[in-house]
């Protein structure tokens, strides 16, 4: 038998051991909670943004829940919630508003893809339209964005300019729709024959629409798609990864995909 003094000893240790093991096993049998990162993004860059989060999350194990809305309107719901990891705009100009209103980090914005103005016409092009100076032409009833909410809308009026055809061509223009996907819609809905959008939604509504290109010298602008991170994250390393992996070249072989220019030398070739 175990004197008194080593006996204490000996209970001593095994409590300690016991200790020890149910924290072990404590921390082991924890269940895991996975990292999110928050998204708020642009509703028309839909298909190129989950395709990004399934890679995002494959690369990272992050899940990555989004937000989608139009770009301004997302903006606000992030503003408002003080929340979010990410902010992707859909035109430089909701990101221009971004830094004004102190929501993102400006270190952190990075352009993912560049995006043409081009002239969309329902499949098949039954009015037969090949330049903007047929969108003059008598009974066309053409579509453009409003130029308040979208950098677009202010683009086509100076296109039109540029072309000499303002005048002509916006005594055609029967509707402002609030964003490219509402003129999309119109589009592919025969309420409108001809519309100013931006040239990826001639990808991703190839069955429904046709793009066409406009005459590189009679554009005024281009499109910049950019990432940044919130100023509202909590986790700033975290949201990093997210803006390093959308401009990684996985990142940017999904915006080309989905019909987006994602070379800044390429851009060149329609506009300049």
């Amino acid at each position: 038998m175990l004197p008194k003094k080593d006996l204490n000893r000996f209970v001593s240790i095994v409590s300690a051991s016991l200790v020890l093991s149910f924290i072990l096993f404590s921390a082991c049998s924890r269940p895991h909670t996975p990292s999110t990162v928050v998204v708020f993004a642009a509703g028309g860059a839909r298909p190129a943004i989950d395709e990004l989060c399934r890679g995002f999350e494959g690369e990272y194990s992050i899940t990555a829940e989004t937000i989608y809305g139009g770009g301004g309107e997302v903006l606000s719901k992030m503003m408002l919630a003080k929340s979010g990891d990410i902010y992707v705009a859909p035109e430089q100009q909701f990101m221009e508003t971004a830094i004004a209103k102190q929501a993102i980090d400006p270190a952190t914005i990075h352009t993912v893809a560049y995006m043409v103005p081009v002239i969309a016409v329902k499949k098949g092009n039954p009015k037969g339209i090949r330049t903007l100076a047929d969108l003059a032409n008598e009974g066309v009833r053409v579509a453009i964005t409003r130029p308040e909410t979208t950098l677009l809308g202010q683009y086509a009026p100076e296109i039109f300019r540029t072309a000499g055809l303002e005048e002509a061509v916006m005594q055609n223009v029967v509707t402002s729709a609030s964003d490219p996907n509402n003129l999309l819609t119109m589009l592919m809905m025969g309420q409108v024959d001809a519309g100013i959008i931006w040239h990826f939604y001639g990808t991703m509504a190839s069955d429904k629409i046709e793009a066409i290109f406009i005459d590189p010298g009679q554009l005024t602008g281009i499109g910049k798609m950019q990432v940044a991170v919130s100023a509202y994250t909590s986790d700033a390393q975290r949201a990093r990864q997210f803006v390093d992996f959308s401009k990684s070249v996985e990142g940017k072989a999904i915006f080309k995909r989905c019909g987006y220019i994602v070379d800044a030398e390429e851009v060149k070739r329609y506009w300049h």
